[in-house]
Formats: C-alpha cells, sequence, structure tokens
C-alpha cells in the first residue's frame, strides 16, 4: 500500500488502505506500507518517507523525497505482488513508476481531489493512470469525470467505501452515556467530522448554526478533525456569538467518532466537493439521519439515501440551516431501507473482496 496518509489520519486515503490491510492481514496476506512520516508510534511493515516542506519552489524537495522513497520503498515493492497506490502524490508518483519498472503490477485509486482538479494535460498524472493495471474511483461521480477528461485507464471501476463494523447503532443507555457529557436534557446534538480543510466550508456550517433560534431550536455542534483552519474557525465561532454551543474536538479516534455519529441526532456535512463522503455512510450506519450539501459525492448518496439524507445548496448558510431544522423537526432515527441499503452495497466484506478480486487479476 502505498498512501500520503495512515490513521489516526481521518482522510479516505488513509482509512481505506489501513483497513484493507487489516482485513487482508485476516485472510492470511501480508501487507506492507509506504507512506509520508506520521505522527504516531512506528507500525509494522510500514516505511516512512520524511515529506520536506520548506524551499517548495525549488526542486530539492522533490529530489530528496524521491531518493528517500526509492530507498525505502524499492525492498517493499520488489517483495510484493500487487502494488496499491492511493491517490497521486509526489511519492506515489515515484513508488508507481518503480513498480512499473520491476514488472510489478499496480492499482491506482482516485479519492476525488486530483480528479476534480485535473486539467486534462499533466503528463505526469497521466502515466501514472495509463500504467496502472486496474484503476478504481470513489464514486461513480469521479468516474464520469475521469472519462470526460479522456483520462487513460486500461480497466476502471467504481469501488465504492465500506463502513467499518466500528459504526453501528448504539443501545439507548450508550448513546446517553456519550451524549451526557455534550447536551443538556432538551437538547439535540449536531455532529461533523473532516478535517478542517477549506473545501470542507466549515464556515458556512457555523454561519448556518448562527442562524437557529436558540429559544425555538436548542442545540449544540460538535465538530471532530484537525486542520489549518482551526484558528479562524474558532475565532469566527466567538465572532457568530456561539461561544458554549460549538465545541471543536480535534483530531479524535475512530473508535471515539464512531461513537459521537451514533449519539447525535444530526450528522452535517457542510463540504464544496466530495467524491463519496464516508463520513456521510458512518452516520447513517449509526442511524443517525444527514443534511449534506450539493456536492458531488452528497448528490450520489442522496439519490441511494433519499428517505434519510437532505440535500441543500452548498455555500448557503441560510438552507443550511432550513435543512437542519427541518431534520430535527422529524426527531426519528434511519429508516429500514437505508439499513439494508448501507449493509448490502457498502460492506466491508464485500470491499474487500472486489479488491482482492482486483489483485488476483493483476496478478495474472
Amino acid at each position: 500500500m502505498v498512501t500520503p496518509h495512515l490513521p489516526p489520519y481521518q482522510a479516505a486515503n488513509a482509512l481505506l488502505p489501513h483497513v484493507l490491510g487489516v482485513e487482508l492481514e485476516k485472510r492470511g496476506h501480508v501487507v506492507s506500507f509506504l507512506t509520508f512520516e506520521a505522527e504516531e508510534r512506528e507500525r509494522a511493515r510500514t516505511a516512512c518517507v520524511r515529506r520536506r516542506t520548506r524551499f517548495r519552489v525549488t526542486r530539492l524537495p522533490q529530489l530528496l523525497e524521491a531518493m528517500e522513497t526509492r530507498r525505502k520503498g524499492l525492498p517493499l515493492i520488489e517483495d510484493a505482488d500487487v502494488v496499491h497506490v492511493h491517490s497521486n502524490t509526489w511519492m506515489n508518483q515515484v513508488a508507481a513508476r518503480l513498480a512499473f519498472k520491476r514488472g510489478k503490477p499496480y492499482i491506482l485509486t482516485h479519492y476525488g481531489t486530483e480528479i476534480w482538479h485535473h486539467d486534462g494535460r499533466n503528463h505526469a498524472f497521466r502515466t501514472l493512470n495509463r500504467n496502472a493495471r486496474h484503476v478504481t474511483f470513489y464514486s461513480a461521480g469521479l468516474l464520469s469525470r475521469a472519462r470526460e477528461l479522456n483520462v487513460p485507464c486500461r480497466e476502471a471501476s467504481v469501488v465504492y467505501p465500506a463502513v467499518d463494523i466500528l459504526f453501528s447503532p448504539l443501545a439507548p443507555p450508550e448513546r446517553q452515556a456519550v451524549r451526557a457529557p455534550l447536551v443538556g436534557s432538551g437538547e439535540s446534538l449536531l455532529f461533523n467530522v473532516k478535517r478542517l480543510h477549506p473545501l470542507a466550508d466549515h464556515a458556512t456550517l457555523l454561519r448556518a448554526f448562527a442562524l437557529l433560534d436558540p429559544a425555538q431550536i436548542k442545540a449544540k455542534l460538535v465538530i471532530a478533525g484537525s486542520g489549518e483552519e482551526r484558528p479562524g474557525l474558532e475565532a469566527l465561532s466567538r465572532e457568530l456569538g456561539l461561544a458554549g454551543r460549538v465545541r471543536f474536538l480535534g483530531l479524535v479516534p475512530n473508535e471515539e467518532v464512531a461513537k459521537l455519529h451514533a449519539a447525535a441526532d444530526l450528522f452535517v456535512l457542510s463540504s464544496r466537493l466530495e467524491a463519496t463522503p464516508t463520513v456521510v455512510l458512518e452516520a447513517l450506519a449509526c442511524g443517525t439521519r444527514v443534511v449534506s450539501t450539493d456536492n458531488p459525492g452528497g448528490l450520489e448518496l442522496g439519490e441511494m439515501f433519499r428517505d434519510d439524507l437532505r440535500i441543500v445548496p452548498r455555500e448557503n448558510p441560510q438552507a443550511l440551516a432550513e435543512g437542519i431544522a427541518a431534520s430535527l423537526r422529524e426527531n426519528r432515527r434511519i429508516g429500514e431501507r437505508t439499513a439494508r441499503l448501507i449493509d448490502e452495497r457498502f460492506s466491508l466484506r464485500g470491499l474487500v473482496d472486489r479488491y482482492f478480486q482486483i489483485y488476483e487479476e493483476a496478478r495474472r
């Protein structure tokens, strides 16, 4: 697995390779990782490349990263039957090139940004796709966009993310125990978990929450995740008079995220751009209904889960506030149809089976 992130990061290209690795090892396979240097303790069979942030305007940092990728990644690649490259970074491109030159088949997975922002002319990116044995996309919308841009792929398919078995409803006493430190009696709990990044547009979420009349809608907003936007968002929260009503938790382990999803009355996604927002699927799996903006992934899931996923225009605080208020007034958990769809289309077993099938085809 070649990926820029691994947990505790909550990014999709951190969670999918980690989950795949865990499940494949349970089936008796050996999985190694090449990733950028992480903050957490050392992991087994993991090589870390140091990301150099200084002097990026020159070629020196990329050259040093390429040399380290070659030194640390080549032994793992030579020992592998299949290399799975998750998204597009300089390290990923170097690792894919090494795999191709060594005759090792590699699978490429696209999560969103690299396709949404592709101008159709980036030669290195097109080569990365062309040389892959199979390219998987996180959503149908992403695959359609790649085809519009004529991104070259030998084989391509959509593989939706799976919902980890951690994400499931809590019994009433457990749910109340999670809610107790966060909301008072009679208050609703709104939850969001995303990296604090401009594309997640937490500013619109805060402005929407400020539009809700606290006399009519008693609620608290809890936001989990870290990122460069946090100081500005905390300042905006104070400016909007939300002190005491909004809580920033920072980076939260996945086990705690699952509990917060299940404890919430509503999950709110304010993103400008998403492929398949895994956090929406996780909320629904925990029994919690969702309000999402009309980002591409939100629209795609909205078609599937129309009973329990309300879609509103993006970058529109008033529309988001109205969507939140309407959903809270309904005051219910997800329906049987949504629960069945989550189990049928987004199971962990199905995801691992599909990727293992792709790995086997690539080996042949």
